[in-house]
């Protein structure tokens, strides 16, 4: 086992109806909140108006920040820095999952510099201080509720970075899986995906192998296996979207250790920012054409984790109990109403070389490495496999 230091300074509120003690944890950073959100669905809900009377209760004085969509966006953030500034913000509330959190981790940085905001993520600034920020969860896939890492895209570069920052980490989290139960159907299986893909690329780190490690990120995999189908039939069942919503925050918390093979993770924000995809679904169809691309090089691999994880029987032949393995992971993508190709998210025609070259400006560089380095021919490879 490598040396580590590790911290989780985030106060975690799990439980139902874990949101009524907004007010109680906002109070303490000051008068002025901004509650940032994307759609209606927690005006809807009636989630917004229960917040807002429980923060002005505790003497706060509420200013709302809605319509962050899925992918936040660069220019979502700028106004929302500017807002911040101009209503002397001292704590964000972010009321949603991932593009609300890191949205308000963007403006946390925003409102506390001067230096532009892409300056900041794409390494050219560096922020000093940061807005204190809470979050009251909706969507369980990034934890972002309790990480320090946010992404942010650029409008016109069509670029999506990912930004590790500490000042950033969420100071307390209100996590009530009730909140997930309006999630649609797709969105759900989705989060699933992206939940299951943090363990997955951190079980493929040839650096980092060990039974504690291998068995934690199993685990996370085999929950989402077991409870996603559950949460797709009944959406209000608590125990699987409890079960679901920890498991996120396990997965990408650094609880199963800081590193991992995250090629897939890199490939998929081409897929999101010049697709469309939904991170979910990029996700689904990159891991799979990525145990295909692994499959001749890497059968022993690919065949212990088809055992552990989706507990096929091992056959006379490794190859054959992997190929069994990555059947089985596309059969369950499949059961949970989500595409396994290119082909079949609608993409079949697209340029597969102009996507490896937003994957790898140039040609040049390589993605991954802690498992396998991809460079620009294998990364063309594994889309061809992705397409289908």
């Amino acid at each position: 086992m490598k040396d580590f230091t590790f911290s989780f300074p985030t106060r975690v509120i799990f439980g139902r109806d874990a949101e009524g003690r907004a007010g109680e944890l906002a109070a303490p950073f000051g008068p002025n909140v901004m509650v940032l959100y994307g759609s209606d669905r927690i005006r809807r809900s009636g989630l917004l108006d229960r917040l807002t009377a429980d923060l002005e209760s505790h003497g706060l004085t509420v200013t709302l920040f809605g319509g962050i969509q899925e992918n936040p966006l660069l220019s979502k953030a700028e106004e929302g820095r500017r807002l911040a500034r101009e209503k002397k913000i001292t704590l964000l509330l972010a009321v949603g999952g991932g593009s609300v959190i890191d949205t308000a981790k963007a403006v946390s940085l925003g409102a506390k510099s001067t230096a532009p905001l892409w300056d900041i993520y794409s390494g050219k600034g560096k922020a000093q201080k940061a807005l204190p920020i809470g979050v009251v969860l909706t969507t369980a896939a990034t934890a972002s509720e309790a990480y320090s890492v946010s992404v942010l895209c650029h409008d016109e570069l069509h670029l999506k970075v990912a930004l590790e920052e500490p000042l950033t980490r969420p100071r307390f989290a209100l996590m009530d899986p009730a909140l997930t139960f309006s999630l649609p159907p797709r969105q759900t299986a989705s989060c699933g995906v992206d939940i299951f893909s943090h363990a997955f690329e951190r079980y493929f780190h040839k650096g980092q192998q060990g039974t504690l490690r291998s068995q934690m990120c199993a685990a996370v995999m085999r929950t989402v296996i077991a409870e996603l189908p559950k949460a797709l039939a009944h959406p209000d069942d608590y125990d699987a979207r409890s079960q679901l919503m920890w498991a996120a925050t396990v997965a990408h918390s650094d609880m199963l250790g800081f590193e991992g093979d995250f090629a897939c993770h890199a490939i998929s924000h081409v897929l999101t920012t010049a697709l469309g995809l939904p991170h979910g679904v990029a996700l689904g169809i990159l891991m799979t054409a990525w145990c295909k691309y692994m499959l001749t090089d890497e059968t022993q691999a690919i065949a212990d984790f088809s055992t552990l994880v989706w507990q096929v029987p091992p056959c006379s032949s490794q190859i054959q109990t992997a190929q069994n393995g990555i059947s089985a992971f596309q059969e369950f993508l499949c059961s949970a109403g989500l595409p396994v190709t290119l082909r079949e998210a609608g993409f079949g025609n697209v340029s597969l070389e102009e996507l490896a070259g937003l994957a790898l400006p140039g040609g040049a560089g390589t993605l991954g490495g802690n498992f396998r380095p991809l460079d620009y021919s294998a990364v063309l490879s594994l889309l061809q496999l992705a397409r289908g």
